[in-house]
């Protein structure tokens, strides 16, 4: 009953009904500088990676997810070919130098927030994340281009603890620089850019603000194990009142409220000595495949489409739930054949470690856990390269078979492949608002331009005639030649054999 008020009052707080399906073109001059009113859609900018990634796409199209409250949204990209009327041949053809490739983003749902950030320019910001909280709070902190500083934005709620003391809140951020930032409900996460601001945290790389109820604020220290080489978090995601965060030996860690197991990973332990620091997985579970010999390592970053994806695409912390995709090969070796032409297994994202294995548990599958309502920490079967989550549902981008860990093969509950499914977008969860349903039509650019060329050409009068259709060749047999075209009763064409033809019978009537 607690929940379901929650979810009253935060859609009273936030929301009104638009249509289910809105684009944003992002090819433009203008397109980086967005209105507010769509940064709920989707908290990044169109980088050189994602242009990278959707040139690389050759079949579907969808490139990465976001999605706020009861609102989906796909950054895709279509090759869409540039047809003309060929007046000879009376066909369409194909324009090779005028051909683009396009990227936008398309959304599903029906729900949107007001317009909170109107007077934010995000052409100023390498990096932008917006947090909803409960009653209405919105909040977006994003990373400055110039100076790599935070500047945060909207709703900051600050308490006031034992002996007064005032917590600041999660729009008041801590000084210094840094890479990466996500704010949740009503706390946010950074990862420091350098060893200046990293002193601020104790040393840590990753540090939070804000309301630290339920320990979200409160990231587990990391236990370093070598002097040759410094774990840290790469990669950090905050939920309402849980985070998890990615460290650079692919073990994902959470911590926060666990009230509905949000921070109990499958295959976890203890983060530290008591269970208020969270959980870390045991093994590697929810990193990407690294090995160019089982995997897709055709790009100097990333691949995307098969087995290597980026940080912010592997795992994400929804309101209650979190969703990740299991790693490739290299690093989730299951049996004893486990190879090492240098270095160990247990270290093998020590610089200069090569190992390889010959089993592999289920790469790039999806696993949820916490709160299950709707369905929601139940993910479909198949492989992906990116999953969001949500407040009571999640997306995820079904990846593009390389004939490596990624293969393709029946979908269960689906009457697709993986191939055919590759770079489409599947949700599951709660659908009161089509939060759900992305439209099936949004990789369908290329078909209506072919299909527009085609009714273009059958709305054409040509002022010359059309050419003659070519009269078949005459075959010739040791006993003639026989010239028969279209009509079954024409007679031999002498002139056109090289030899006298023979007279065959005429057919019955």
């Amino acid at each position: 009953k607690m929940r379901n008020l929650i979810y009253i009052l935060v859609w009273l707080a936030l929301a009104w009904r638009l249509h289910s399906q809105t684009e944003l073109d992002t090819n433009s001059s203008n397109a980086h500088v967005r209105p507010g009113r769509r940064l709920l859609q989707y908290d990044y900018l169109l980088t050189d990676d994602d242009k990278r990634e959707g040139a690389k796409i050759t079949v579907g199209c969808a490139i990465s997810l976001s999605a706020t409250a009861s609102r989906g949204c796909a950054n895709i990209a279509e090759t869409v070919p540039s047809y003309y009327i060929d007046k000879v041949t009376r066909s369409i053809k194909i324009n090779q130098s005028l051909t683009v490739t396009t990227y936008r983003v398309v959304c599903w749902g029906d729900l949107v927030t007001a317009n909170p950030f109107d007077a934010v320019d995000l052409t100023l910001y390498r990096q932008f994340s917006v947090g909803v909280g409960i009653n209405g709070l919105i909040t977006a902190c994003g990373i400055t281009l110039s100076t790599s500083t935070l500047r945060c934005y909207g709703n900051n709620d600050e308490s006031v603890g034992t002996g007064g003391v005032v917590t600041k809140g999660q729009a008041e951020p801590p000084n210094g620089e840094y890479t990466q930032v996500s704010v949740g409900g009503l706390h946010a996460c950074a990862l420091c850019a350098d060893a200046a601001t990293c002193l601020q945290f104790n040393g840590e790389s990753i540090g939070c603000w804000g309301n630290d109820r339920m320990a979200q604020s409160s990231p587990p220290p990391i236990e370093q194990v070598s002097v040759l080489y410094t774990i840290t978090y790469v990669y950090v995601h905050c939920g309402y009142q849980h985070t998890c965060a990615l460290r650079s030996d692919n073990l994902l860690a959470c911590w926060g409220s666990n009230m509905d197991g949000q921070i109990r990973m499958p295959s976890s332990q203890l983060a530290t000595t008591t269970a208020d620091s969270g959980y870390i997985t045991l093994d590697s579970n929810y990193g990407c495949c690294m090995n160019c010999d089982m995997c897709d390592c055709t790009s100097s970053g990333h691949a995307g489409i098969g087995s290597r994806c980026r940080n912010a695409d592997r795992f994400s912390a929804g309101w209650y739930h979190t969703c990740a995709i299991r790693a490739g090969c290299d690093v989730q070796c299951q049996d004893s054949l486990v190879r090492c032409s240098s270095g160990t297994r247990t270290a093998w994202y020590q610089p200069g470690t090569s190992c390889t294995c010959t089993a592999c548990a289920r790469p790039h599958q999806l696993e949820c856990w916490g709160y299950n309502a709707y369905g929601v920490s139940e993910p479909p079967t198949g492989q992906f390269k990116a999953v969001v989550a949500s407040f009571d549902f999640s997306c995820a981008i079904y990846a593009e078979c390389n004939g490596q860990d990624v293969v393709d093969g029946q979908v269960s509950g689906s009457n697709l492949t993986q191939c055919q499914l590759a770079n489409t977008v599947v949700c599951w969860g709660r659908n009161n608002r089509q939060q759900t349903s992305p439209s099936s039509t949004m990789c369908n650019r290329a078909e209506e331009a072919r299909i527009a060329a085609e009714k273009l050409l059958n709305q054409t009068r040509f002022e010359t005639p059309a050419p003659p259709t070519p009269r078949p060749t005459c075959v010739c047999t040791p006993q003639g030649c026989d010239c028969f075209g279209l009509n079954p009763r024409l007679e031999l064409e002498a002139a056109a054999c090289s030899r006298p033809p023979v007279a065959l019978p005429l057919l019955a009537a």
